[in-house]
């Protein structure tokens, strides 16, 4: 062979290797392309979109008609649903709420009968109206009397004022607990309630003056409170745990557009709580200060590695959560950039895990012992039927990757997690408890937008603790608030314990 020939050839492999290279590029940036348009999808959806996981009866079985069936869509077992209809009428007013009764009588002389009788009463027909009384504003003038001798014999005496809340602040604890219910249960930001006031009553507040009584409220009354949930919540032997970001505006050595986080903890095993923390970060060393105390039990988290150093400890065991699981593959079917593969594959899980929460509810208000041995005769085969499907496809999922991808990862990863539930009737199939919690955080932050320092965010997921674990034992959060700060000075002044302030010690009829 010449060295024409030779050289002609070498050239010919050469380019076919970079041919090959700009192949593998190719394909490479267009299985990025596809990741960032099933990602600007998701966005897009969390953005302007309802966030609801539920979907549409048939949507789950949408996804058949593929090119290549290797992958096999499932049939929704059908549940028969029976629907009855109310009778007409309206719904009456609640029994508890006060009546004013309202008299309307005819005229005396329509009550003379023609034959010259007077008429009798012989029965009422009452009709019901809702009616609310508007607020009002007024000014408590604490008065103390001075007294003295006439002769100057002693020093004057001067009456006790009763244990104030906030002694400087012009506040009374109706009036802070009217403004914190607002702000954390009606998502009302500050600066709306002060210009209320301001168009309403002609009384000029400003934000950094109700924000101040919001702030030291917390520093100097309410920690105790805080403290006590912490130390009952700790003593729990089951606690589940979520996370959600706060943008707070002036944190020490960190700019004003990084994301600080609140950490939620529930529990309803001896007391109902909900507990929230604010850390700068997402660290773990924020997670082990928070549980700082628990040793022995369940906690029940997503698939955050941050809690692994509590889940390690020997007498803690660590649950997963399906919720989770459930809307990672939820986000795969609803994703318009998503393959009808991706999308069979998907929905194929979620129809078993819709069976699992089907149990679930069937069982809601059975006892423990009930539901564990219903969840190991109904749920446990379900459970490793979900396995089998997984490692049947998961070399699938991965070759397809995007979304479809990271739902097999998680769940396989999860697994041995997600079936500890069975174990334990008192354990959940979720941690919903914590991300019930979760979300009148998340709607709030849409309203009023961001903490302003550490101060006020510390004080802001005080405040929601209190309100949520008010919610959570059937207490007004209103009614609650305005007692324990009304309470709580006093309890102070006369050496009595706190604990007979927490929720569940209270009755407020």
């Amino acid at each position: 062979m010449s060295k024409q020939a030779q050289s002609m050839i070498i050239l010919l492999e050469n380019m076919q290797k970079s041919l090959d290279e700009k192949d593998k590029i190719i394909k490479k940036q267009a299985a990025q392309i596809e990741q960032l348009n099933q990602k600007i999808d998701y966005l897009v959806r969390q953005q302007f979109l309802s966030k609801s996981e539920k979907l549409p009866d048939d949507q789950l079985s949408l996804f058949s008609d593929l090119e290549n069936k290797t992958v096999e869509p499932i049939e929704e077992e059908k549940i028969e649903v029976t629907y009855t209809r109310s009778k007409g009428g309206k719904k009456r007013p609640p029994a508890h709420l006060p009546r004013v009764r309202v008299e309307h009588d005819i005229p005396d002389d329509e009550k003379i009968c023609p034959c010259g009788c007077q008429m009798k009463v012989i029965g009422e027909i009452i009709s019901e109206q809702y009616d609310v009384i508007p607020a009002k504003f007024q000014v408590i003038e604490n008065v103390r009397f001075k007294y003295a001798c006439p002769n100057k014999c002693s020093a004057p005496k001067l009456s006790a004022l009763t244990p104030q809340m906030l002694p400087k602040h012009q506040v009374t604890p109706s009036f802070l607990a009217t403004i914190v219910v607002n702000k954390f249960e009606d998502h009302l930001p500050l600066y709306r309630q002060v210009k209320t006031y301001s168009s309403r009553f002609g009384i000029e507040f400003t934000t950094t003056t109700f924000s101040n009584w919001i702030i030291n409220a917390h520093k100097y009354v309410l920690k105790d409170i805080i403290s006590l949930l912490n130390e009952e919540l700790l003593q729990s032997d089951y606690i589940q745990a979520d996370e959600t970001t706060l943008q707070v505006l002036k944190e020490e050595n960190r700019d004003a557009k990084q994301k600080s986080y609140i950490w939620v903890r529930g529990t309803t095993t001896n007391h109902k709580i909900v507990l929230m923390d604010y850390s700068s970060t997402r660290a773990k060393s924020n997670a082990n200060n928070i549980f700082k105390g628990f040793e022995k039990g369940y906690i029940q988290t997503d698939g955050y590695a941050g809690y692994n150093d509590i889940a390690n400890k020997p007498d803690i065991e660590q649950l997963g959560c399906w919720a989770h699981v459930r809307r990672k593959f939820t986000d795969t079917v609803k994703n318009s950039k998503v393959d009808n593969k991706s999308k069979t594959l998907a929905s194929n899980i979620l129809l078993k895990i819709k069976k699992l929460y089907k149990i679930e509810k069937d069982i809601k208000d059975d006892p423990p012992d009930t539901k564990k041995k219903i969840r190991e005769e109904k749920s446990r085969p379900i459970i490793y039927d979900i396995k089998d499907y997984i490692d049947e496809y998961i070399d699938t999922a991965i070759a397809l990757d995007g979304y479809i991808k990271k739902a097999f990862v998680y769940i396989n990863n999860q697994f041995p997690k997600l079936t500890i539930y069975l174990k334990d009737g008192r354990l959940n199939i979720d941690n919903n408890i914590a991300e019930n919690h979760v979300r009148p955080m998340a709607v709030g932050r849409k309203n009023w937008l961001f903490a302003k320092s550490t101060d006020g965010a510390k004080a802001l997921v005080a405040w929601y603790s209190i309100v949520e674990t008010a919610k959570m034992n059937k207490l007004d959060p209103y009614k609650y608030l305005t007692y324990i700060l009304t309470q709580i000075p006093i309890y102070r002044d006369k050496n009595k314990s706190l604990k007979n302030l927490l929720p569940w010690n209270v009755n407020l009829d």
